[in-house]
């Protein structure tokens, strides 16, 4: 009975999450990508973005990684605004720390990440909850526009490495959440551009 007590609602989650990822046949980084950028209110952990930063050295995996962040940008509704927001952060922590290759990958996708930079979402208690994507996206964009701050950025990652491992998310800027997010119902959101067009009403 002591057991049953100890059950948490992240344990259940946990346990329907790994059951999904069997049953929908998702990969091992797949899998960990979902993870990164689930819609819970805290960050990744930094041990799990380096495992997916890492994996982007694997051609096979490299495939695997990228298109499944790229899904978390078009396939959410504006109420899982933080999945689009931790698929952000994790993009940009694998330009600073994956393989080139993702550099060149996301300037391929440069249009749906300015896309986002124009991203709307309030919640049930009017708070602008976009204004996280948002801003992440603007920041991500300005980086890969950028040659020598990406140099920079690599060059500081892989001498600074070291020494996050072991470091909880909330400590390093792009590994986790800085602050804590309020989730809700949606009242209404989406993106807004002039080349593109999607809302959400509740």
């Amino acid at each position: 009975m002591d057991q049953l007590n100890n059950i948490t609602l992240w344990d259940v989650k946990d346990v329907f999450n790994k059951v999904k990822n069997v049953v929908m046949n998702y990969t091992e980084m797949e899998a960990k990508v979902r993870e990164a950028t689930n819609n819970e209110p805290w960050g990744a952990s930094s041990t799990l973005m380096q495992e997916i930063a890492q994996g982007t050295y694997n051609y096979a995996h490299f495939n695997e990684i990228m298109p499944t962040i790229y899904k978390r940008f078009t396939e959410k509704e504006a109420r899982q605004w933080r999945q689009i927001y931790k698929a952000l952060q994790l993009l940009e922590y694998l330009v600073k720390h994956g393989s080139e290759r993702v550099v060149d990958d996301a300037r391929a996708h440069m249009g749906t990440i300015k896309v986002l930079r124009n991203f709307s979402y309030f919640d049930e208690k009017g708070k602008d909850q976009g204004i996280n994507v948002r801003n992440r996206a603007k920041e991500l964009a300005d980086l890969l526009n950028d040659n020598e701050k990406v140099r920079q950025e690599r060059k500081k990652a892989k001498a600074n490495r070291s020494k996050f491992t072991g470091v909880s998310s909330d400590a390093i800027g792009y590994g986790g959440f800085s602050g804590s997010f309020n989730g809700g119902s949606s009242r209404y959101g989406g993106f807004g551009n002039d080349s593109y067009s999607y809302c959400e009403y509740r």
